[in-house]
């Protein structure tokens, strides 16, 4: 692999790591590998208000680690399949399960 092809991944994956650093994001991300959550939902198992978890959706969907569909008025997001969930399952692999 030469130098610009290993400075661009290292880039992306720093990006990536970046967002997963946020404790907040972290758990929601967690939350999501179970299957699409409702905004409420999330809120709930996160323990912070709903417009707080829209707030880092937002984040997360432009960096297209999650996608989200609407019914009627709830809003789903989930994980959108790539290195983000990789990396997340990998984590609760080993930090959440007993």
């Amino acid at each position: 692999m030469d130098m610009s092809a290993l400075d661009q991944r290292a880039e992306a994956a720093a990006l990536l790591l970046k967002s997963l650093a946020n404790p907040v994001r972290l758990k929601m991300l967690c939350a999501m590998i179970e299957g699409e959550q409702s905004v409420g939902a999330i809120a709930r198992r996160v323990g912070v208000r709903e417009t707080v978890v829209s707030q880092h959706l937002m984040r997360l969907r432009a960096e297209g680690i999650v996608s989200y569909r609407r019914q009627g008025t709830t809003v789903f997001y989930r994980l959108v399949a790539g290195p983000a969930q990789r990396v997340l399952v990998t984590l609760h692999d080993v930090f959440c399960k007993p």
